[in-house]
């Protein structure tokens, strides 16, 4: 006898499918024509996903009919990309869930040829990146790398501290947390596993110290890493890759990739204070081609 005529519709509709795994519900559903009919409610799949996904917030849109089958295979990816701690993630429509769904897949294919080369870890996640009000003007100044003899003249903005989701360094307990600023338009990144807090990480002498290769005496305690940063917003363009950044040391320079304000100056700071999503992947090492290291470019993108 068919699974679907023994179990009552309501009891697949509020019990089972729920707690069915997510790629297994299009499994359970082609079963038979009874199980089909009555997983056909948009709403079922959106309580699937939402249950295995708990920091997104999704659109019930999603799970129409015409578009179930592909944000299906985006959840697949996002699965594999945790979430840091007390943030949420919006994902109101086709649009965005392919955007995000992309980033994802790109800073993925980053981790897994790292790994692939012998790497110890390389961890996707998504973060958020929220700045300070009041000093927030410190990301449209013009300028590059600030000259530290002039360093009264520009403002640090600090913004958030982000603990790496699921991975812990060099025993149990230690975790890697990633702090953000900004100073004189550039993108500000620092690493740290010993707990210092934001204010007391140190402005460096040269923000491009670190591509020149650590001394031997500071490679056990300030081993370098690469990020991948990419945003996901409407109003900010961040898309920096190959970012290297010591851990335990100062503030490092963000000092290659994209940064535009796709909606004007406005948008962008209301942006950066609510704070801006961002796909991140994190891998121990130096980064490629650091030879050929091009500096940020800091796009001010007119409002369309």
């Amino acid at each position: 006898m068919p699974l679907g005529a023994v179990l009552p519709r309501h009891l697949m509709r509020e019990g089972l499918a729920k707690f069915l795994p997510l790629a297994d519900l299009p499994h359970f559903r082609a079963l038979d024509s009874h199980t089909k009919p009555a997983l056909e409610d948009d709403l079922i799949w959106w309580e699937c996903a939402s249950s295995v996904l708990p920091q997104f917030r999704l659109s019930l849109e999603l799970f129409s009919q015409r578009n179930r089958a592909d944000f299906l295979s985006f959840a697949m990816g996002f699965l594999k990309s945790p979430v840091a701690a007390c943030i949420e993630v919006p994902v109101r429509s086709m649009g965005e869930a392919r955007k995000l769904a992309k980033l994802v897949a790109n800073a993925s294919t980053a981790a897994a040829s790292h790994l692939a080369r012998g790497g110890s870890f390389a961890k996707v996640f998504i973060g958020k990146l929220k700045f300070e009000e009041t000093t927030i003007g410190a990301a449209f100044e013009d300028g590059l790398f600030p000259d530290q003899s002039n360093a009264v003249e520009h403002e640090v903005c600090l913004g958030s501290t982000i603990t790496v989701p699921d991975l812990q360094i060099d025993g149990p307990g230690k975790q890697l947390s990633l702090h953000f600023a900004w100073q004189a338009g550039s993108l500000l990144v620092g690493a740290r596993d010993d707990k210092l807090p934001i204010a007391a990480i140190e402005l460096p002498e040269d923000y491009l110290w670190l591509y020149q290769e650590l001394p031997a005496e500071q490679k056990a305690t300030q081993r370098p890493l690469t990020l991948d940063l990419m945003s996901f917003s409407d109003a900010v363009i961040l898309n920096h890759r190959g970012a290297a950044v010591p851990t335990n040391a100062a503030w490092q320079a963000a000092a290659s990739g994209i940064y535009a304000h796709t909606r004007g100056k406005a948008a962008a700071r209301k942006a950066f204070v609510e704070g801006v999503l961002c796909v991140m992947c994190v891998r121990d090492g130096m980064p490629e081609h650091t030879t050929c290291l091009a500096k940020t470019l800091n796009l001010d993108t007119p409002q369309r």
